[in-house]
């Protein structure tokens, strides 16, 4: 068996998944596998996964099912403890892997590892970074207000996904959330602050419709998460900025979380 399974999933994604299938397949860890579920897509992208000559990497293409159902086929297709997320649009430093292995090595206790993350525009322009909490603690804290995890940096344990009954299918979006949530019942959590992804800002990676969604789902796990006992009722505060922003018009929401980003 592999060291880590990396799991990717795309979907018209011929721009940029070479490159990103190339960080991954390049990292200092090379005992890994690679599978990537094309869901669908209609653009070079199978072609360009099929051209890829790395025994290690394998390609799965399926009708379009939506990214929850594609995590979740690409882990049950895999062969190691540790897993790995990677978006086809992001970019994995060479070290990310190695450095992620080491540190779940040294803390047997710890079944979900995220990392800082560098957040740069179409052209390369870095336009922020991402120093998420590094410690359990801190990450509790955080975890019930908004989440703390960037998803394509994430290795996890295997043993402890399968514990959490994977991704909920139910879930067009905030997948990931809603499975950091139900992992903080299971295991302890940590960051490596250092920004070992690099995310793409893409036009439209969030849709209006898909936000609105993001939304109520968030207001449903907070809530599943308070009624689980996990947080003192007290927290029941967390619901309010959802809430509200699924009050405002879609238009209104952009230009206040504009106002809110610049002030």
């Amino acid at each position: 068996m592999p060291r880590v399974s990396v799991l990717m999933s795309v979907r018209n994604g011929e721009r940029w998944v070479g490159e990103a299938v190339e960080s991954i397949l390049g990292q200092t860890l090379g005992d890994l596998e690679l599978i990537v579920v094309d869901d669908g897509s209609e653009d070079a992208t199978g072609a360009i996964l099929d051209r890829q000559n790395d025994p290690r990497l394998r390609v799965v293409h399926q009708p379009p099912s939506g990214l929850t159902v594609s995590l979740n086929r690409a882990w049950r297709l895999s062969g190691a403890a540790l897993l790995a997320r990677m978006d086809a649009d992001d970019v994995a430093r060479p070290d990310r892997l190695a450095r992620q292995v080491a540190f779940l090595d040294a803390h047997p206790d710890v079944g979900l590892l995220g990392t800082g993350c560098r957040e740069t525009s179409v052209t390369g322009e870095v336009v922020g970074v991402i120093v998420p909490p590094e410690d359990d603690a801190s990450i509790r804290r955080v975890l019930i207000r908004k989440n703390p995890f960037v998803h394509s940096s994430v290795m996890l344990r295997r043993a402890a996904l399968e514990a959490a009954g994977g991704y909920d299918e139910s879930l067009p979006v905030a997948q990931d959330y809603d499975l950091w949530l139900r992992l903080s019942r299971l295991t302890r959590m940590a960051n490596l602050p250092e920004p070992l992804v690099m995310r793409r800002l893409t036009p439209g990676r969030v849709s209006t419709v898909r936000d609105t969604d993001r939304l109520r789902a968030e207001v449903a796990m907070k809530l599943r998460a308070l009624r689980s006992g996990g947080y003192p009722l007290w927290c029941a505060v967390f619901l309010l900025k959802p809430v509200i922003a699924l009050a405002l018009p879609a238009g209104l929401r952009r230009v206040v979380r504009g106002a809110l980003s610049t002030g």
